[in-house]
């Protein structure tokens, strides 16, 4: 399925809204991700960098470092009473304006509420921003775990998200591709935690590259 921000939000039926579902439990260890080192060929020497949602193991930020890059590592989370200059913190520097802030498969691991928080902080924090999120490799993986009626994504799919229409398509094997991709909008649970695939066009950013596993935006 192809997914066109300006065509697809008309089916959008909202955001999940409920108690937050990730608390940094998607954080995991190797190297920087490919998206990130796509964005750090636009980063200058010199620039102060903030990673906010660095993940414990702060693999994005060790990466952007050992290249000679000035980092401030941040995590609400998984971050601790450390220099975020050196490892992760779970503080962010008062009155530090950052020459480029970027998240890293952050927003689409919280709401659609939690992510506007996050997208406020970061236009405070930095002259320039990019964010990597995941894309439609969601999609496909929401499509074929409800296919097989996955216990985690069935179940929230039923109590949060479908109508009785959306139901009763599903159990008749007519679920149409739209009504997931609105659901992968909305927001949903898996067994590796929360997870949607955010439209950032909508609040004014500008979509810089896109494959089927991340796309990049900037503003």
């Amino acid at each position: 399925m192809k997914i066109n921000a300006a065509e697809f939000l008309e089916y959008v039926k909202g955001f999940y809204t409920g108690e937050p579902l990730e608390t940094g439990g998607t954080s995991i260890q190797g190297d920087a991700a490919p998206a990130l080192r796509i964005i750090s060929s636009n980063f200058e020497e010199g620039d102060k960098i903030l990673d906010y949602g660095a993940g414990k193991y702060g693999r994005n930020a060790k990466y952007l470092r050992g290249n000679g890059y000035k980092v401030y590592a941040y995590d609400p989370y998984n971050g601790s009473d450390v220099d975020g200059w050196e490892g992760v913190s779970k503080k962010v520097p008062s009155f530090e304006r950052f020459d480029v802030v970027f998240t890293c498969f952050v927003l689409n691991v919280v709401s659609d509420k939690i992510e506007n928080s996050i997208l406020n902080d970061t236009k405070k924090l930095g002259k320039q921003e990019y964010h990597i999120t995941r894309n439609q490799d969601i999609f496909e993986s929401v499509k074929k775990a409800l296919s097989r009626k996955d216990k985690v994504v069935y179940n929230f799919f039923t109590k949060n998200f479908a109508d009785k229409e959306d139901i009763e398509a599903f159990e008749s094997g007519n679920l149409s591709d739209d009504v997931i991709m609105a659901f992968c909008t909305y927001g949903v649970q898996t067994s590796r935690g929360f997870q949607r695939i955010p439209f950032l066009e909508d609040k004014g950013y500008t979509l810089k590259k896109k494959t089927s596993g991340f796309k990049i935006y900037t503003k």
